[in-house]
């Protein structure tokens, strides 16, 4: 029978003394400094995407409340084209422009979207919806602060409570509009900015607005309009 016999090593007297002194292998982990810089880096990374899309939300906003101010434009005149008049709100008055708004209480988007009810004296006696296409407004954000004389509970489109209709933008304001009630082909400009450069006159129907996100009418720069002026 084959048998293999294999040598036995046998350590030197001082293996162990060599091994220790060997280089160690040095063990992966983060320092401190490490662990801060790259939460640093982090946190900045964070701050600078909130901040992009905070940018991108706020000019999708802009982009839809323009698009909607277009469409309360072009119903007015296609209203002013069916009937050879323009639409009257409760705060009209006979003779000159119209200044009015999309809130509920000016009547002026019942009578676009033919919700007027049964009134001997409709506007709109065809019930046409001149808005037709218009989304429907989304409730606010929970905790959403309301902008002053604009809507707490709607954003963003046509908002309908109990048959009494608005329209609103992004962020719950009303739109302001104007129309040429007196019939002399122009409206005075309400953009006081435009108007100190000499554009006084608007040479339009009708022009709608919107005070954009801070809310605030004479503050030009941010608001939303229907016109180029």
């Amino acid at each position: 029978m084959l048998q293999l016999y294999l040598p036995i090593f046998t350590p030197p007297p001082n293996f162990m003394k060599i091994l220790s002194t060997l280089p160690r292998a040095r063990k992966a982990a983060f320092t401190l400094i490490e662990l801060l810089v790259v939460i640093s880096i982090i946190a900045v990374l964070a701050a600078a995407s909130v901040g992009g899309y905070g940018k991108i939300v706020e000019g999708v906003r802009k982009k839809e409340a323009t698009i909607i101010s277009i469409a309360l434009a072009n119903g007015v005149e296609q209203f002013y084209s069916d009937y050879n008049r323009l639409p009257k709100s409760v705060s009209s008055s006979a003779g000159e422009d119209a200044e009015t708004s999309s809130e509920s209480s000016e009547e002026v988007i019942k009578v676009l979207i033919g919700k007027e009810g049964e009134s001997e004296k409709l506007q709109n006696p065809r019930n046409t919806n001149y808005l037709e296409g218009l989304k429907q407004a989304k409730p606010a954000p929970k905790g959403k602060k309301a902008v002053a004389g604009g809507s707490s509970k709607w954003v963003n489109g046509l908002a309908d409570e109990d048959g009494e209709y608005s329209v609103v933008d992004g962020w719950g304001n009303y739109y302001k509009m104007k129309l040429d009630s007196d019939y002399d082909g122009k409206i005075d400009n309400p953009n006081i900015k435009a108007v100190a450069d000499g554009v006084k006159d608007v040479i339009k129907r009708v022009i709608v607005w919107s005070p954009g996100k801070d809310g605030k009418e004479e503050t030009w720069a941010d608001n939303v309009m229907s016109f180029g002026q």
